[in-house]
């Protein structure tokens, strides 16, 4: 035999022959009916898509935690109401009264000062200032007014006013608060009462 070429089996003998392979078994979801196989696909992509909206919400842009509001003004929280005469007033004073100082809310008010504009008077209070007012709380107190100057006092001066000095965690102001038509009456009576007309005269003769 001459050349070279594949060996052919001899007579009586069988040549080497590969068994024949063994189908693989499918999958257990590809297995099952149609029906549940398109079911169980629905369900892995319902999956996926939870998966990557879950992501996306994560990886959103935040917006920034609020900033807490400062406190408000002091002016704007404090209440100043005017009570009714005291009588008979301290010797020396031509007008008492009682004063009620309420707090709304924010941080404690201190009322550090009570005055009023013009200078032929002059004011102070029971208690005196400092006075701390919190919030939800009122407090009152007795104010009374001094006539020092009576050539020069407005008897009738429409409504007059107090100043007053506040402050809080944020700011210190000066503002004014006006009492009404009624503290406006008492005190032009009581200031005609201290300083009367003809008393203005006999002072004003004798400069």
């Amino acid at each position: 035999m001459s050349g070279v070429g594949p060996v052919e089996p001899g007579e009586g003998t069988r040549g080497l022959e590969r068994p024949p392979a063994r189908p693989r078994p499918l999958p257990a979801w590809a297995a099952r009916a149609p029906r549940h196989r398109r079911a169980l696909v629905a369900a892995a992509a319902l999956t996926a898509l939870a998966g990557g909206g879950g992501y996306l919400h994560a990886a959103r842009p935040r917006p920034p935690a609020p900033v807490a509001a400062a406190p408000s003004a002091p002016s704007q929280v404090v209440s100043f109401a005017y009570g009714h005469p005291v009588d008979p007033a301290e010797p020396g004073s031509a007008f008492a009264f009682t004063l009620r100082v309420a707090a709304s809310s924010g941080p404690p008010v201190t009322v550090e000062r009570i005055g009023q504009p013009s200078r032929a008077l002059a004011v102070a209070s029971r208690p005196r200032p400092p006075l701390v007012v919190a919030a939800g709380e009122a407090r009152d107190l007795v104010v009374e007014i001094r006539a020092v100057d009576c050539v020069h006092v407005a008897r009738n001066s429409g409504l007059p006013f107090l100043e007053v000095t506040l402050s809080n965690q944020r700011q210190k102001e000066e503002h004014g608060y006006i009492l009404g038509d009624r503290y406006a009456r008492d005190l032009s009576d009581a200031l005609t009462r201290a300083c009367p007309e003809d008393r203005d005269a006999v002072t004003s003769g004798a400069s």
